[in-house]
């Protein structure tokens, strides 16, 4: 990443993005700034000396979304390109961290914890996905975590939060994994059509995959929204945190007003999928190959909601808190301290 000699930015900010899906790893090229589309907007204008790229690595999953109408808006400037690369599993994201070649992630929040645990300079820039994560089933008979004693459960995104909530919830329900019920990994996309073929009676799920696969099979139904029970458990009303967007320090070192301006950006670009539920779904088809219906009857379970951590330091201690005490590997070992948290 060429470092920015000069970086002049006039913040008015009205922004746009979209999008998510696909199993394999892809990669997008935001070639050259477009012009808004929904309504009149203006735009921050970053300058610099010489282009530059932002190699952004998402998962298939709603924090994309901003993303791509950023990419769509040309929201940084003539002079920003932003490369969007797809991972489907936390082994190619924390490869993307380790690589050097990418600046921006979408971090599950314990990938996150356990890589600046670890003694890499991630920061966590924003949190930006909330519940998004349910509970599937399509066993009439199901009525308790307690029922799944002697199942096999698919989950995605292996030492993710919904692998880490899906565990917990199995231990407070009195089930030892790996004893009492089997948990089966696999990618958010195989999930969900081993849930709509019948192969899987029992899985944990993230939306769009969430409808996608009730579309396909009329008997899935959703048995625990994981906020409902993250409520339950904690004696809270507050939202459960799921993902956010970061990158290192190290970039942000190099480009601290690209960073804010990138950051900015994303929170108004959130709002705008959220009243432009069509227009990102359009969207999310053209970057992606999502289906925009899809995406548009998912978006309002999506729990899409841009907070910056120290908006959310109630709700990412109690997370950290929650899932230290009940294994600290999970988020590599130690709570992480205040030096995780982009202050922009």
């Amino acid at each position: 990443m060429k470092k920015l000699l000069a970086l002049l930015m006039a913040l008015t900010l009205s922004a746009s993005m979209v999008a998510c899906s696909s199993s394999n790893d892809t990669t997008t090229t935001q070639a050259e700034a477009t012009e808004p589309t929904q309504t009149e907007e203006t735009t921050p204008e970053v300058v610099e000396a010489e282009p530059i790229t932002i190699k952004v690595g998402v998962p298939t999953a709603p924090p994309a979304l901003p993303v791509l109408r950023m990419m769509d808006s040309g929201v940084l400037g003539e002079n920003v390109t932003i490369e969007l690369e797809i991972w489907s599993e936390p082994e190619t994201l924390i490869a993307m961290v380790q690589d050097d070649s990418h600046d921006m992630f979408a971090f599950p929040l314990t990938v996150v914890s356990t890589l600046y645990n670890k003694g890499l300079d991630v920061r966590l820039m924003n949190v930006n996905t909330w519940g998004v994560t349910y509970f599937m089933t399509s066993d009439p008979d199901f009525t308790s975590w307690a029922d799944l004693k002697g199942q096999t459960v698919y989950v995605p995104l292996q030492t993710s939060p919904p692998d880490a909530l899906t565990q917990f919830f199995l231990d407070e329900a009195g089930l030892v994994v790996g004893e009492d019920v089997e948990i089966v990994y696999a990618t958010t996309a195989e999930v969900s059509a081993f849930l709509a073929s019948g192969q899987a009676v029992y899985g944990t799920l993230i939306e769009p995959q969430v409808t996608i696969a009730m579309m396909k099979n009329a008997d899935l139904y959703v048995a625990y929204s994981f906020e409902d029970e993250w409520q339950r458990a904690n004696d809270t009303d507050t939202m459960v945190p799921n993902a956010g967007f970061g990158t290192t320090q190290s970039f942000i070192d190099e480009n601290p007003e690209l960073t804010a301006a990138f950051n900015e950006a994303y929170a108004e670009a959130a709002q705008w999928c959220l009243d432009n539920p069509e227009e990102i779904g359009a969207l999310a088809e053209e970057y992606l190959g999502m289906p925009a219906a899809v995406i548009t009857a998912s978006l309002p379970n999506m729990g899409l909601e841009f907070k910056t951590p120290q908006d959310a330091d109630y709700e990412l201690d109690m997370f950290y808190q929650m899932l230290f005490d009940f294994e600290p590997s999970m988020i590599g070992g130690a709570l992480p301290d205040d030096g995780m948290y982009y202050a922009g």
